[in-house]
């Protein structure tokens, strides 16, 4: 068949593959506008690397800085009070017969405890400090990705609505912004917080024994294969369970939208078992995950706990043999105590964060979708308006249900002024 008059538009439906939806064509021209959320052409590759939602900080970069120079004071003074405690036993371990020696002695251990006394007024306002600035700037972060992701949606083609569920692009608004949120304010500051501490407490541990440190830190090659290969699993085991989440939103969305019609068909049955089903299946994988994380946070405690162990050991036997003092020893099992503690803290909030980088692969996947409807350009094309339509050999399938043909080779000459309508069995 020829191809019609340049005022008339050919219009096909083809049918793609599963994942490739191929809509309205026009002018037999091929033009993929829409895709699946996750396996579909028009979604690039998400850069999903948890540092695109802290490049949404850029405004708040002053407040930032000033939270980490609290960040790192804070965790300076949560180290001294260890080593100004130790100082505080070799004082009281001296060997002191005279009254002007003991009178010395309790002069300088009160001069210690003033030092530690103003470390930890300097400590916890610096701690409040980081706190309050940390937090204030990753709300309004995640206040910003959920505006640019509304923003996005908006803009979408209408096809993207018709196969995508209402209940899923809620899901992506509001519970895995929420995730993103709680990994980029309390979790970001806490795992901040003892990545400083753990660094700097290494720095007063060597310096206090560099033979004792390196034997702790043996195990930490063995730590750091566990912790790699623990964290890939546990982001796609997120994933899987945040996907199974939203679809049951979507269960449920449909079922409160219809529920007239349910009601009508006595359906109510069939939606609370569809629904009934996902949750099961969200469970599964949320006790899967949770028994995943409970064996290696098990594992790391355990494996910290030995380390600590084999530690004083062998630092009872440096001081016993004269290498180290009872102080030292003392400053030293607290500065293990506190970056050991730091490193269990990082391997709960590891698990946070990796849960927050499956949420963020989808909100992602969401906004680096490209609309196939661009709003580009402002010249209206000039059209000869003879009040006359002509349809010829028309054929079109709705983007949800592409196999279903709603016209088939329609053909029409609409003369002017005439009203005519095309209705389906339920608009006669």
């Amino acid at each position: 068949q020829g191809r019609p008059p340049a005022m008339v538009r050919e219009m096909r439906i083809n049918t793609a593959p599963r994942g490739n939806r191929v809509p309205l064509l026009n002018n037999g021209e091929t033009s993929r506008i829409l895709s699946d959320l996750e396996e579909g052409s028009n979604v690039q590759a998400a850069n999903v690397g948890f540092c695109r939602v802290i490049k949404l900080a850029k405004h708040d970069a002053g407040k930032l800085v000033f939270a980490t120079m609290a960040l790192l004071v804070a965790s300076l003074s949560n180290l001294l009070v260890p080593k100004y405690g130790g100082k505080i036993i070799d004082i009281v371990s001296r060997d002191v017969q005279r009254p002007e020696d003991k009178a010395q002695a309790l002069a300088d251990v009160n001069g210690t405890i003033l030092y530690i006394v103003l470390i930890v007024v300097t400590g916890s306002v610096c701690t409040a400090l980081r706190a309050w600035l940390f937090n204030s700037a990753s709300e309004r972060v995640v206040a910003r990705l959920r505006q640019d992701l509304f923003s996005h949606l908006v803009n979408q083609e209408i096809a993207f609505f018709d196969v995508t569920r209402t209940g899923e692009l809620l899901s992506r608004l509001s519970e895995d912004t929420q995730i993103i949120k709680n990994a980029a304010t309390t979790n970001l500051s806490e795992a901040l917080r003892n990545l400083t501490t753990t660094a700097i407490g290494l720095g007063f541990m060597f310096s206090t024994s560099w033979k004792l440190t390196l034997l702790a830190l043996v195990i930490v090659p063995v730590i750091s294969v566990a912790v790699r290969k623990f964290g890939r699993f546990l982001r796609e085991l997120s994933h899987q369970t945040q996907a199974a989440a939203a679809v049951a939103s979507s269960i449920a969305e449909e079922s409160f939208g219809a529920i007239r019609t349910v009601r009508a068909f006595a359906q109510e049955p069939h939606e609370i078992s569809r629904y009934g089903g996902k949750v099961n299946e969200t469970l599964k994988l949320g006790l899967k995950q949770a028994k995943v994380v409970g064996l290696f946070s098990g594992g790391l405690n355990a494996a910290s706990t030995l380390s600590v162990v084999v530690v004083v050991i062998y630092g009872a036997n440096l001081t016993i043999n004269g290498y180290m003092t009872t102080g030292s020893l003392t400053s030293f099992i607290l500065y293990s105590l506190t970056v050991g503690s730091s490193v269990s803290a990082l391997s709960g909030l590891y698990t946070t964060v990796m849960k927050a980088s499956g949420a963020s692969r989808r909100v992602f996947q969401l906004l680096d979708r490209v609309s196939s409807m661009t709003n580009t350009g402002n010249k209206c094309p000039k059209i000869e308006n003879e009040g006359e339509v002509e349809l010829d050999d028309v054929w079109f399938a709705y983007p949800s249900r592409p196999s279903h043909m709603i016209l088939k080779g329609i053909t029409l000459k609409l003369a002017p002024g005439s009203k005519v309508a095309l209705v389906g069995p339920s608009g006669g």
